[in-house]
């Protein structure tokens, strides 16, 4: 199995249209990676279960306070984006996650793509590592990013 090189972007909004934006700017076909999706995430006990990934992003957009992490995987072959993570924080906010093939963070087509999306996002906060899921807060990401490589 390959190994990713992920780039997440720390962003101020909740809002599903900028997914469905950055899906459709990036040429990214998604396919759920879940059947289900829990609230509270992980539990033996939830409150409630989606069964499609846009209901759950519209209680995710509604309800600030609640963290979750999403993946889905690319349906196009020929993209480099060949996933996508999604962090809602426990602040209200979202950390998105590109997933290239790779194991070099500084190499050319990791660091082409994180510009690129950095300025797509118009993301303040961001940074690369290999194969590490994102922290459920903004103060976590923001040390998270320090301890990680950021393009210059």
């Amino acid at each position: 199995m390959p190994q990713y090189i992920d780039s997440y972007y720390l962003v101020d909004s909740r809002q599903s249209k900028l997914i469905y934006d950055f899906f459709e700017r990036f040429s990214f076909v998604k396919s759920e990676m879940s059947d289900e999706y829990p609230i509270p995430q992980y539990s033996d006990d939830p409150e409630k279960v989606f069964y499609l990934d846009s209901e759950l992003l519209l209680y995710l957009e509604n309800n600030d306070a609640s963290d979750y992490i999403i993946y889905w995987g690319n349906l196009d072959e020929t993209s480099e984006i060949k996933q996508f993570t999604l962090q809602y924080t426990n602040d209200g906010k979202m950390i998105f996650g590109v997933s290239i093939f790779g194991n070099e963070p500084g190499s050319v087509e990791s660091i082409l793509l994180f510009k690129k999306v950095k300025n797509y996002l118009n993301s303040q906060t961001a940074c690369i590592t290999v194969e590490e899921p994102p922290p459920i807060s903004t103060l976590e990401f923001i040390n998270f990013c320090k301890k990680r490589y950021i393009p210059g």
